[in-house]
């Protein structure tokens, strides 16, 4: 245990004591909810994705999708929001760059 280890009170009765500890966090929401979209176009480095849903610059997602064709191939990549542009019609065109 750290010798500067305090217990903040003694009848604390959680499983592991608390440290009082002051120091600047990084942090990304992650919200499990399943959104659906239309891609404009698509290459092997990302896609323009089309949505009713507006998402931050940065925003992480993981994309699941078919690509059409005789041997249709299932794709799941992980994908950042490079750009966002209202289209003006209640949709965005998202700029995905694949990362997997």
């Amino acid at each position: 245990m750290p010798e500067n280890f305090e217990q903040t009170s003694p009848s604390d009765r959680r499983q592991f004591p608390r440290v009082d500890v002051s120091t600047n966090v990084k942090f990304i929401m992650l919200l499990p909810t399943i959104e659906e979209g239309i891609t404009k176009d698509i290459s092997q480095g990302g896609m323009c994705l089309m949505t009713k849903k507006r998402m931050e610059v940065g925003s992480l997602m993981q994309l699941k999708f078919d690509l059409p064709g005789d041997n249709p191939e299932h794709i799941e990549v992980v994908g950042r929001a490079v750009w966002v542009k209202e289209k003006g019609d209640g949709f965005f065109l998202i700029g995905v760059k694949f990362l997997s």
